[in-house]
């Protein structure tokens, strides 16, 4: 079995690849929690950043290869620079501290116990090539660090602008009545001619309706998203819309 703490970090990365891919942000705070934990157990009072790879490497862990060693050392070591900058790990004493021994700092103790890990855990289950393509940057950048209300806010920004341009309608146009101009049932450019009446005012009343509710909930007084599935749900959302648009 892995050493106990240092599971942490397989637990949200079972594969190397994960680990590969994911954000710095999301490794260091995963790294964070490692040390916390494993300097609070009463027998590891202090750990260096060349343990954690040899930890992960141990039997029950990553499957050892030379790339997959160089990769730990490599990823590790700008999560433990990141963590130091950030003043979340110290040095436990001089002595020890010139032989690079570290200890968690009081603020990383706090960042530590302010930290979702459940929502750490549960992003790293969707790949990017879940969403649709056109998901922006910035929207995956947003999710990938649980900064939901921005992810979200940039996808349907995203699907406004390719409305806007299939449309070909004014950049005076914006939300839930770009929506409504663009799929109008009698003389919308987006609108489907060859369907019914009935689906055309049902499409039109579906994109009026998700930009009426969905993008700003900020904006709308609404609490901030904090569960990872809605998250996803809403981001699966624009991509559904989205496909519609290209097809129009």
């Amino acid at each position: 079995m892995p050493n106990p703490f240092i599971s942490v970090i397989l637990a949200h990365y079972p594969s190397i690849e994960q680990l590969r891919a994911t954000t710095e942000l999301e490794i260091e705070r995963a790294l964070l929690r490692c040390i916390v934990e494993y300097c609070a157990d009463g027998m590891h009072p202090m750990i260096t950043r060349d343990a954690i790879p040899t930890l992960l490497l141990e039997d029950g862990g990553y499957a050892y290869s030379v790339q997959t060693k160089s990769d730990l050392e490599r990823v590790i070591a700008r999560a433990w620079k990141g963590l130091e900058d950030g003043g979340l790990i110290e040095e436990p004493d001089s002595y020890n501290g010139k032989n690079g021994y570290r200890v968690p700092s009081a603020k990383g103790k706090s960042a530590h116990a302010a930290t979702d890990y459940t929502g750490v855990r549960m992003r790293t289950r969707f790949a990017r090539e879940m969403f649709h393509p056109s998901l922006p940057d910035a929207a995956w950048n947003a999710f990938s660090v649980g900064d939901y209300d921005t992810a979200i806010f940039e996808a349907f920004k995203s699907l406004e602008v390719a409305v806007r341009n299939k449309g070909s309608l004014a950049s005076t146009d914006f939300g839930a009545a770009l929506m409504k101009k663009a799929f109008d049932p009698d003389n919308g450019p987006l609108r489907e001619v060859a369907a019914p009446r009935s689906r055309r005012v049902a499409r039109c009343d579906l994109f009026t309706g998700a930009f009426g509710e969905i993008p700003n909930p900020k904006g709308h007084n609404d609490p901030t998203i904090t569960d990872t599935l809605i998250a996803v749900e809403e981001l699966m959302t624009a991509g559904v819309l989205r496909r519609i648009v290209d097809n129009a």
